[in-house]
């Protein structure tokens, strides 16, 4: 019976590390802050009133969604734009 050769990868430990903790970073990031956010949260983030982050999303400078009758805005599209 023929050996099979060893195909595991040889990766460094400490590379592995550095991947574990920017693994780490990125779930603790996106953890934090929300996908959605509520007018009012946009608002402060943008530092105007839910009233005119409401404007924002109707002339389409903002995205947003509807659930119901609750409209969030995407907390990227807030980011982009302040």
């Amino acid at each position: 019976m023929s050996e099979q050769p060893d195909l595991a990868l040889k990766i460094p430990e400490s590379v592995i590390e550095v991947i574990a903790r920017l693994a780490a970073d990125i779930v603790l990031a996106e953890s934090q802050q929300p996908e959605w956010l509520t007018l009012a949260e946009a608002g402060v983030r943008l530092g105007c009133s839910p009233d005119a982050v409401r404007m924002r999303v109707k002339r389409g400078r903002l995205q947003a969604r509807h659930q119901g009758r609750r409209i969030y805005v995407s907390a990227a599209s807030v980011e982009r734009l302040g």
